[in-house]
């Protein structure tokens, strides 16, 4: 016989597990050395380096990659030139299969490899993923450090231990039963936690762009628009359907939140941009901005989200057995 617990006992089932779980990490601690000023030449340029990792951590898992492009993607919208990750990866490949470790090198021979003022270290110290009866919890604790390839100096460094947890978000037993399924996909579950690891970091990082608004000149975004409804949620083989009006001549793409990245955007008319995305099952979306990206000829990307609604994929609710 299949039957759902009562309202009321979820609840309460929740308010005591809330009494027993701590409530996680809360606001990371960045330590700035350096913040922008008009009068300081700071680091124009910017190469996020391949995140190191501790040998505990199995690179299946890949919390370490999975870090490094969630940062990436949420750092580019602070006003650095930031150099590709895939570009990254090129020019670092040689060093690597030569049996070089990038921790090894001088900074000035990153500067001449990378051809940026200053790259991001980062090294995973700890991840973990874990379900056991009505409790899951997914965690990355890692540091992260910018340093000034002309000057050898760091400019900012934290250490920080991100802890996603099923208990607490959501107090109903149903729910929580249903956190652990999804908590089995690790992967998606890695970037939940990234996600939350990156945003809490970079609130405290500095942004130098109002200091480059004379000699950055960003492609011009006029509107983005997408189909998503304030209350509706998604549904496997629902169609997001994207679209951007800007400068033309240029490449576009969207994002939905850090799950999909560089969905490919046509341009069908001077200045118009359209792209789509169908929902799969199994897709995790939850909660995600739909962001419209501009690039131009000289790699400058300019970004816009859709303030109509956030991406949200509807769950269904797992029954129980008697």
């Amino acid at each position: 016989m299949r039957h759902y617990f009562p309202k009321e006992f979820r609840w309460l089932i929740g308010l005591v597990l809330i009494a027993f779980i701590g409530t996680g990490c809360g606001t990371a601690k960045v330590q700035v050395y350096q913040y922008v000023d008009a009068e300081t030449n700071y680091p124009r340029s910017v190469a996020i380096l391949p995140f190191s990792y501790d040998s505990e951590i199995a690179e299946g898992k890949r919390p370490h990659r999975i870090l490094r492009e969630v940062f990436f993607s949420f750092f580019s919208y602070l006003g650095y030139s930031d150099l590709p990750l895939d570009t990254i990866d090129r020019k670092v490949a040689p060093t690597i299969k030569a049996g070089v470790n990038l921790n090894d090198l001088s900074n000035s021979q990153l500067r001449e490899m990378l051809g940026t003022d200053a790259v991001i270290r980062g090294h995973v110290m700890n991840a973990t993923n874990f379900t056991a009866g009505i409790y899951a919890e997914t965690s990355i604790k890692a540091k992260l450090k910018m340093i000034d390839l002309r000057t050898d100096e760091v400019m900012w460094e934290t250490e920080h231990n991100e802890l996603n947890h099923s208990s607490i978000v959501m107090p109903a037993v149903i729910d929580l039963i249903r956190d652990q399924v999804d908590n089995f996909e690790v992967r998606e579950a890695y970037y939940r936690a990234a996600e939350s690891f990156t945003l809490k970091v970079l609130k405290q990082v500095p942004d130098p762009s109002s200091v480059r608004q004379n000699e950055v000149h960003l492609p011009r975004i006029e509107s983005i628009e997408a189909n998503i409804l304030g209350n509706s949620k998604l549904q496997p083989n629902d169609l997001i359907y994207v679209s951007m009006e800007g400068e033309s001549g240029l490449t576009a793409h969207f994002d939905i939140g850090s799950f999909k990245s560089h969905i490919a955007m046509k341009e069908v008319s001077p200045g118009l941009y359209t792209g789509s995305y169908r929902v799969k099952k199994g897709d995790i979306i939850d909660n995600a901005l739909i962001i419209g990206c501009l690039t131009s000829k000289q790699g400058l990307t300019a970004k816009k989200f859709y303030k109509g609604a956030m991406a949200v994929i509807e769950e269904a609710r797992l029954p129980v057995e008697n």
